[in-house]
């Protein structure tokens, strides 16, 4: 699957398929494909996820990933060649142990994701004064892809889907009363392949 391919399926639905006379050019059907890949990430990030050493804080509890390409957190896996983490529950944590954030510092062997900020997370114990590194498991952004490239990151079944989103997004273009419907109807296929 490459842009190009959903392009030329898109086309034949739109029924925009003489090249002297294209209404749509690439380079906006090319902006819609890589826009529908990035919206692919918030229904399917668990193909946009990849695995980081994220170094720690010393002395805090509180973390935020700082990767340049990160969307959100999805878990935190270990320390870095050592002991594997577990999630507790912030509530009972902090019912149990109400000064947990004051426990002397040490390796890391439990976290909890951030219920306000995709990007945050609790460990316990504190990070220690010497550097702590964590293997950390995230949603990043998806790549932006030129006409001739396969798209890696997406299974080939998607094809419909992303055909289907740049269909939305170009009867959106139009603006025209009879394709709002068609517009609308593209973006819910969409959706639908993508969620299962």
């Amino acid at each position: 699957m490459t842009p190009q391919s959903i392009i030329t399926a898109a086309r034949h639905t739109l029924n925009d398929i003489d090249p002297t006379d294209y209404r749509h050019t690439d380079a906006e059907l090319l902006t819609y494909v890589n826009d529908g890949i990035r919206e692919c990430v918030i229904f399917r990030p668990e193909f946009f996820s990849t695995i980081g050493d994220f170094t720690c804080t010393p002395g805090q509890c509180e973390q935020t990933i700082t990767f340049a390409d990160a969307v959100m957190l999805m878990e935190v896996l270990s320390i870095h060649g050592g002991t594997a983490l577990t999630p507790f529950d912030m509530d009972a944590m902090s019912a149990f142990n109400p000064n947990w954030r004051a426990d002397t510092a040490g390796p890391a062997v439990q976290y909890s994701k951030f219920t306000n900020d995709v990007l945050k997370f609790f460990i316990y114990p504190k990070a220690p004064a010497t550097a702590q590194t964590l293997d950390v498991r995230y949603v990043r952004n998806p790549d932006s892809y030129p006409l001739p490239d396969t798209i890696t990151e997406l299974p080939d079944v998607l094809q419909p889907a992303l055909e289907d989103y740049v269909i939305f997004r170009a009867e959106s273009k139009d603006d025209e009363s009879v394709n709002s419907g068609r517009a609308l109807a593209a973006y819910q296929k969409f959706a639908t392949l993508l969620k299962g």
